[in-house]
C-alpha cells in the first residue's frame, strides 16, 4: 500500500509590527517539495530540432537525348549556388539556376553521351542514367532575308535563314568577314569588314559556310567610305570644290545656330559671318560650274558631320571658323605645285588670298591681337610639310602650306562616311 504524500500545512504568517496587512504563505516540506520540483521541470519547452542539411541530388532530367544546342532541364535539390554542370566530362558553360530545384543548360558542342553532374555548395550529385547525345543532322543552310541591303564598313548586318548552326566562314562580296555571331539556327549577325574601306562601292552576295554546305544571299553593297577627287588638274579642282563645299556648309549652319541668331552677337560680328557665308557659297558654285563646263567629272555633294561643333557657343564657332580658314589658305598654297594649267594656278592664287583675309578677320574676332599667328608663319623644317611646320626656311615668315593628304586628314574629321576625301590621285 502506497503511503499518501504528506499534507501541505497552511498557517498564518507572523505579523510584523510595521506590516500594513496580514499575509499568508505556503510552507511545504518533504515529498511535497519533490513533487513540486518535478511538476515545474515538466513545464519547460524543449529547444527546436535543427533543420535537416540540404543535400545536392538529381531526381530527373528531360529530355533524355538531343543534339548539341538542345536545352536540358534538370530537377533535384540543393542547386542554389551551383558552380559547375558537366555532361560526361564536358562542362556546360551556359547553365542557368532557375531555383533550388531546377537547372537548365544547353548540350555543349563537343559533349559525349554521359551522366549529368551538378556541383554546388551543398555537394556534388551525378545522375543515375545517361543523357544520350545525338548527331547534328547535316542539312544545307539557307539565307532568306537581309535587314539592310547596303552598309558602310563596321556596320552590323542581321541575316535570317535556316540551319545556320556551326557556321565556319562568311564572305561579303568576296571579302571575308572576320567578325560574325551565330544567334541561333535561324539567324546570324556579322560586321562588315574594315578592309573593304575604299572610294569604290563593292557589291556581291553574302555567302555563309556551314557543316551542311553553303548558302548565298541576294546582292549586298558595301558602301564606299571615301570619295576620290581624281587626278591632275581635274583632281585639284575637285579637291578645291570639296573644301568650298565644307566651308559653305559650316557657315550655313552658323547662320542657323543660336549663337548667330541670338541677342549676344554684335551687328559687326554678324556682318563678318554674312560676308564669309556668301564668299564661300560663291566659291563653291563657281568651282561646280567651272568643272562642269570643262566636261570633267564633278565631285558629288558631300555630307558634313559637324557633331563636334556647338553652334550655340561663340568660342566653339570662332575656333572652328579659324581652323577652316587657316586650312583653306594652307590648302590652296600646298596644291599649287600640282596644277599644270596657268589659268587654274592664277585662279588658285586669287582664292588663296581671299582665304587668308578670312583667316585674319576671324583671328581678330578671337582676340589673337594679330592678323597672323606663329602657328602659320613659324618655319622649322625646310622642304617638308606637316600640320605643325611649313615649306620654307625658318624665320622667312612665309604662309604655311599643307599637302592634299594633310588637308584631307583634317577635313575628313568634319565629313560623314561616304563623303570623306580620297586625294591619293593628286601627285
Amino acid at each position: 500500500m502506497t503511503s499518501p504524500l504528506p499534507g501541505i500545512r497552511v498557517q498564518p504568517a507572523v505579523a510584523e509590527s510595521n506590516a500594513p496587512s496580514r499575509r499568508s504563505f505556503l510552507r511545504y516540506t518533504g515529498a511535497s517539495a519533490v513533487l513540486g520540483s518535478l511538476w515545474l521541470a515538466s513545464c519547460k519547452k524543449d529547444p527546436p530540432a535543427p533543420a535537416p542539411a540540404v543535400v545536392t541530388s538529381l531526381a530527373s532530367f528531360s529530355p533524355t537525348s538531343g543534339m548539341p544546342g538542345t536545352t536540358v532541364t534538370v530537377k533535384g535539390t540543393g542547386f542554389l549556388g551551383t558552380t559547375a554542370v558537366l555532361l560526361g566530362t564536358v562542362a556546360a558553360t551556359g547553365f542557368t539556376v532557375v531555383d533550388a530545384a531546377t537547372i537548365t543548360f544547353s548540350v555543349p558542342a563537343a559533349a559525349p553521351t554521359g551522366a549529368i553532374t551538378v556541383t554546388s555548395p551543398s555537394g556534388t550529385a551525378t545522375s543515375s542514367t545517361q543523357f544520350t547525345v545525338t548527331a547534328t543532322p547535316v542539312v544545307a543552310p539557307t539565307l532568306d532575308t537581309i535587314v539592310n541591303a547596303s552598309g558602310f564598313p563596321g556596320t552590323t548586318v542581321l541575316l535570317s535563314g535556316a540551319n545556320l548552326l556551326g557556321i565556319t566562314a562568311v564572305t561579303i562580296a568576296g571579302i571575308p568577314a572576320t567578325s560574325f555571331r551565330v544567334i541561333g539556327a535561324n539567324s546570324i549577325t556579322l560586321v562588315l569588314p574594315a578592309t573593304a574601306q575604299s572610294s569604290t562601292a563593292q557589291a556581291g552576295p553574302i555567302v555563309v559556310t556551314a557543316p551542311g554546305g553553303t548558302a548565298t544571299s541576294q546582292a549586298f553593297t558595301i558602301l564606299a567610305t571615301t570619295v576620290a577627287v581624281g587626278a591632275g588638274d581635274a583632281g585639284v579642282l575637285n579637291y578645291a570644290y570639296a573644301l568650298e563645299q565644307l566651308e559653305a556648309a559650316f557657315y550655313t549652319q552658323v547662320r542657323a545656330g543660336a549663337y548667330y541668331t541670338g541677342s549676344a552677337i554684335t551687328g559687326a560680328e554678324k556682318q563678318v559671318f554674312e560676308d564669309l557665308y556668301y564668299h564661300e557659297v560663291i566659291h563653291r558654285e563657281f568651282f561646280k560650274a567651272s568643272i562642269t563646263a570643262t566636261g570633267l567629272a564633278v565631285l558629288k555633294d558631300l555630307i558634313p558631320d559637324f557633331s563636334s561643333i556647338n553652334f550655340s557657343d561663340r568660342t566653339s564657332v570662332l575656333n572652328t571658323a579659324k581652323a577652316f580658314e587657316d586650312l583653306g589658305s594652307a590648302a590652296y598654297i600646298g596644291a599649287g605645285q600640282y596644277i599644270t594649267s596657268p589659268a587654274y594656278l592664277y585662279l588658285a592664287g586669287k582664292i588663296a588670298s581671299v582665304e587668308a583675309r578670312h583667316a585674319a578677320l576671324i583671328r581678330d574676332l578671337v582676340s589673337e591681337n594679330t592678323f597672323v599667328g606663329n602657328d602659320v608663319v613659324t618655319l622649322t623644317t625646310a622642304g617638308s610639310s606637316s600640320v605643325s611646320t611649313n615649306n620654307g626656311p625658318a624665320g622667312s615668315s612665309l604662309e604655311r602650306a599643307l599637302s592634299p593628304a594633310e588637308v584631307a586628314a583634317i577635313a575628313n574629321t568634319y565629313l560623314a562616311l561616304g563623303s570623306k576625301l580620297d586625294v591619293s590621285g593628286i601627285s
